[in-house]
């Protein structure tokens, strides 16, 4: 029974990827329908989830319920000083449009310098 995904763990996930999105706990949960509190109790866990929550969960965060279950979830990755500057200035970007632009250049980027 290792390999099952325990309420602690999918809180940890569910933290990970609303971060991830740049969403602050509070917007996830008016996204969601839920309060506040309840998405802190989802996220560490004190809660149990029913699968109608994770579904809306997962759909706000834009990512499949069957990633919050991956038996290899990421658990460190090295980065750069700058790409932990890129990543924290990302994060700050709220509006969705602006965050697909800076991708969208920065893949643009990539073509040219190929």
């Amino acid at each position: 029974m290792d390999d099952m995904v325990d309420s602690i763990e999918l809180g940890s996930r569910i933290r990970k990827y609303r971060q991830n999105a740049g969403l602050s706990q509070e917007k996830l949960a008016e996204m969601v329908g839920v309060s506040s509190q309840q998405m802190q109790k989802y996220e560490s866990g004190q809660t149990t989830l029913n699968i109608i929550k994770l579904q809306k969960i997962a759909k706000t965060l834009k990512v499949s319920v069957c990633e919050f279950f991956a038996q290899k979830p990421v658990e460190h990755v090295t980065t750069t000083m700058q790409e932990e500057e890129l990543l924290s200035a990302f994060r700050k970007v709220k509006n969705i449009e602006m965050r697909n632009c800076l991708l969208k250049l920065v893949s643009n980027i990539n073509k040219r310098i190929k």
